[in-house]
């Protein structure tokens, strides 16, 4: 399931830039027959804050150096050719926050691609959720949140009616509330917010899934 979200959220981001260059405003005139691309704020997820890493892997966006290239990425999905970048893995201790989220209308199924930034402003990217993820996902506090979710994302139903997921689910709950602070409170959040989806399948909507 991760694997097949992967390929799609990969798909998905590079077709973007594309559909940017021909409808890179909100206003833009909509045809039916023709994705038109929407830069939407996300408060939900910005007031949350900068709690989210932008995963190392073979197939993530570049990072983007500098707050010249973040207020251009504000308005399209890549800045000007030639523009300053560096790998993820350069920036695996820098938290970020979504600053805003891109729906492409007419683009049938994928993932919302996110603009994600750090607090000073000097590294920011577009991304899909695949590519991010809840920063202290895997720390130790939050292996007994982390482990059970990930058994029940791994699995090719994740609904919660089923036995195990609803399991692994109540274990993964029992886990957050004997977290503390500002981190109980998101984790529980975002379980709740779980619950109510009643499945994974539901994206674009739960920090906490993000790259699970």
């Amino acid at each position: 399931m991760k694997f097949q979200k992967l390929l799609l959220s990969a798909a998905l981001l590079a077709s973007t830039a594309t559909v940017l260059t021909v409808a890179p405003t909100a206003n833009a005139a909509t045809n039916d027959s023709k994705p038109v691309a929407v830069v939407e704020n996300k408060a939900n997820f910005t007031k949350e804050g900068y709690i989210m890493r932008v995963l190392n892997t073979s197939d993530a966006s570049p990072i983007y150096v500098g707050k010249a290239n973040y207020n251009k990425l504000v308005k399209n999905v890549t800045p000007a050719k030639g523009a300053k970048i560096i790998s993820p893995k350069k920036v695996q201790k820098v938290k970020f926050r979504i600053e805003k989220v891109l729906n492409v209308k007419g683009r049938g199924a994928g993932a919302p691609v996110y603009l994600v930034a750090s607090k000073d402003k000097k590294y920011s990217t577009w991304t899909t959720q695949a590519f991010l993820q809840y920063y202290y996902l895997n720390s130790k506090s939050m292996q007994g949140v982390t482990k059970p979710l990930k058994r029940i994302a791994n699995r090719l139903n994740t609904s919660l009616k089923k036995a195990n997921n609803k399991r692994d689910f109540n274990a993964a709950m029992k886990a957050a509330k004997k977290l503390r602070g500002s981190q109980r409170d998101f984790v529980l959040r975002s379980l709740n917010q779980l619950k109510k989806d009643g499945s994974m399948n539901v994206e674009g909507k739960n920090l906490l899934l993000f790259g699970l």
